[in-house]
């Protein structure tokens, strides 16, 4: 392989690593949060701050969540979770639905379809068209909310500390 080629491909993996990671962290926040929420309204203050520096995963460790803290991230950051969660369990949904088309649709009349008149035309339409789709999805708004959602914890820990 030629190192442009290698240089391409580590750079393509490295973004799909970063892309996976970004998505994941967005969707878990917010069933992280009321799950940090319960566990500190449950007395378990350590290990909700635990679970809190676990999502943020900065490296400072725990410090600067306190209960207080985790309550008040859970609050203010509920509209950037609950949209992240939303459209990454969107972008999960379809994915599972474009991918396995020939699973969910072959009893049906897919001739019609786009792609149609033959199954592999038509998944290889509706999976292209998704992966593109799912691209862009994940690329833009979920890293624009997952940042939103880096910036929050920050200045809670920062200006709160």
């Amino acid at each position: 392989m030629s190192p442009i080629a290698r240089t391409v491909r580590t750079g393509a993996s490295a973004f799909l690593a970063r892309t996976v990671r970004t998505g994941a962290r967005a969707f878990l926040a917010l069933p992280c949060g009321l799950a940090a929420v319960a566990l500190t309204l449950t007395g378990q203050r350590d290990r909700a701050a635990r679970l809190r520096a676990r999502l943020t995963d900065d490296g400072s460790g725990v410090g600067g969540w306190t209960g207080g803290r985790v309550l008040g991230r859970t609050v203010l950051g509920l509209p950037l979770d609950a949209a992240a969660f939303a459209l990454v369990g969107y972008a999960l949904f379809n994915s599972v639905r474009n991918f396995g088309y020939p699973i969910w649709y072959l009893d049906t009349d897919y001739h019609q379809a786009w792609g149609g008149p033959t199954m592999a035309g038509v998944w290889a339409v509706h999976a292209g068209g998704w992966l593109l789709c799912l691209a862009v999805l994940l690329h833009w708004p979920v890293r624009w909310l997952a940042r939103g959602q880096r910036s929050l914890d920050r200045r809670l820990r920062s200006q709160l500390g």
